[in-house]
């Protein structure tokens, strides 16, 4: 059964809501990421992509509800709101499910916690636990919508809100689902800035993708929700393919065995070849391993004959909504002509030992038909997506 994809709602440090997004995109020469200073326990300079838009007071929610994470979760939702009312009419409350994506929840809550905990001996009266567990952002989402369905999230590093994605799909494809709002939210924190950094995966500078001097990553915030559904729609999610290297507790499979395997899925799924697809929205952190095994794994799919690029220098990694976020960029280029190809941004020279996959390298419009997309977190766990525009590829 085809799951389509009916709305989107969107927001990181390219903007809030589909149109800001889509106008970041024709304006690559800007930087979007910005340089903090508050995140690094040593007070060093970091580059993140921080959202800038003023998010939503939670004041009337109850307090485990009250974190930055929840914030930008209503920011995504309310774009989508109207279509949710729309589609939901007659649909049983039981029948709607939530599927969300995430790895750290409301741990910058926890943070704020601690500190003060640390300076006055006790937490702070509104503070409660809850607010850290990983199917908060599930939780109130359900809660803002009346979703009486399965409710939960999906915690696997970095493909976490590509798997909610996924299994939005299953579950409507099951029949437990007529309605899934799935997708990811993950909100900056001490807690990853200083644990990459820790494994000497934090760039010293903006992020280089597949850069011969490529130190790293930048890591990222966002929320990135969509409505999926039985009912018919421009585009769908017509594959998607999972993988584990179980190679490494944080280092790829260099053979690319395990994403060539979760690329192979998503097309087998998609009933369509590797020479359809005309865009491929990489992984592409930056660190010096995993472009190595994406591209090669690429260039074993596909040589140098689809188009793709790595968003990260403008978005940051977003963990655990990275998949989503990525995902939406790729549902926005199939929705609007007039969005170019996200631009493969380098500023240092490439990295010629790689295999040559090809990056887009100049701002162009070709509204693509077939996109997939590529999310690998630690452990080996990976999984492509593809999304298409239904209608041309009936």
């Amino acid at each position: 059964m085809t799951s389509f994809i009916n709305d989107l709602g969107i927001v990181c440090s390219l903007g809030c809501g589909q149109s800001e997004i889509k106008q970041a995109l024709s304006n690559p020469e800007q930087e979007y990421l910005s340089l903090d200073s508050a995140l690094h326990t040593s007070e060093k300079p970091v580059y993140v992509g921080k959202v800038r838009e003023e998010l939503p007071t939670l004041a009337s929610f109850p307090s485990h509800y009250q974190t930055r994470n929840n914030a930008l979760a209503k920011l995504a939702y309310t774009q989508i709101e109207n279509t949710f009312m729309m589609l939901t009419q007659g649909v049983e409350k039981k029948r709607i499910a939530v599927v969300i994506g995430t790895s750290t929840s409301g741990v910058a809550s926890g943070e704020e916690a601690a500190s003060h905990f640390k300076e006055q001996g006790k937490f702070p009266e509104q503070y409660d636990y809850q607010c850290q567990e990983l199917v908060a952002p599930a939780h109130f989402i359900a809660d803002l919508t009346g979703a009486l369905g399965p409710v939960y999230a999906i915690s696997t590093a970095c493909s976490s809100s590509a798997k909610a994605m996924m299994t939005a799909h299953m579950l409507l494809d099951s029949g437990v689902a007529d309605i899934v709002i799935c997708g990811g939210v993950d909100s900056l924190c001490r807690l990853t800035v200083n644990g990459f950094d820790a494994l000497e995966s934090v760039s010293a500078s903006l992020c280089e993708p597949f850069a011969e001097e490529r130190d790293g990553i930048n890591i990222g915030e966002a929320a990135a929700l969509f409505i999926m559904s039985k009912q018919t729609s421009k585009i769908a999610l017509l594959g998607a393919g999972e993988s584990s290297d179980a190679y490494h507790i944080s280092a790829p499979d260099p053979s690319g065995a395990g994403a060539i395997s979760a690329m192979q899925q998503a097309i087998e799924m998609a009933q369509c070849r590797a020479s359809d697809i005309d865009y491929v929205n990489l992984h592409g952190t930056g660190t010096v391993k995993n472009d190595e095994m994406e591209s090669k794994a690429v260039f074993d799919m596909f040589a140098n004959k689809v188009s793709t690029s790595s968003t990260k220098r403008f978005t940051g990694h977003t963990l655990g909504a990275a998949g989503a976020l990525e995902a939406g960029l790729c549902w926005l280029l199939l929705d609007d002509p007039q969005t170019p190809l996200p631009l493969h941004k380098m500023t240092k020279p490439r990295d010629m030992n790689l295999p040559q996959i090809s990056l887009v390298e100049a701002t162009h419009y070709t509204q693509p038909k077939l996109c997939l997309s590529n999310s690998f977190a630690f452990g080996g766990n990976n999984i492509s997506l593809i999304l298409g525009v239904y209608n041309e590829k009936e």
